[in-house]
């Protein structure tokens, strides 16, 4: 099995939207936190809630928590980082 990744969250207000994510949605929450933990870039693994982003976006990929919560994150595989930049509804 790969080494796992971190996660690393952008500042305090990812942050505190992580938390509060974590509270309302417990176990969707679980899953995304899992996912990005093992494989953060394989659409297959995601059950269709994983896509690449585009435009001023492209480089991140979003994760559907739910059918409105969404992660932005990039990932840096040399690093075996993921950086979240965005947690919440649709912005």
């Amino acid at each position: 099995m790969s080494e796992r990744f971190v996660i690393k969250l952008r500042n305090k207000r990812v942050k505190k939207n992580w938390e509060l994510s974590e509270r309302e949605i417990p176990e969707a929450m679980a899953s995304c936190k899992k996912f990005l933990l093992v494989s953060p870039e394989d659409r297959l693994k995601s059950g269709g809630k994983l896509k690449k982003l585009k435009g001023r976006f492209h480089g991140f990929l979003q994760y559907d928590i739910t059918g409105e919560a969404r992660v932005w994150y990039r990932v840096d595989n040399q690093e075996r980082v993921v950086y979240v930049e965005y947690i919440g509804h649709h912005p």
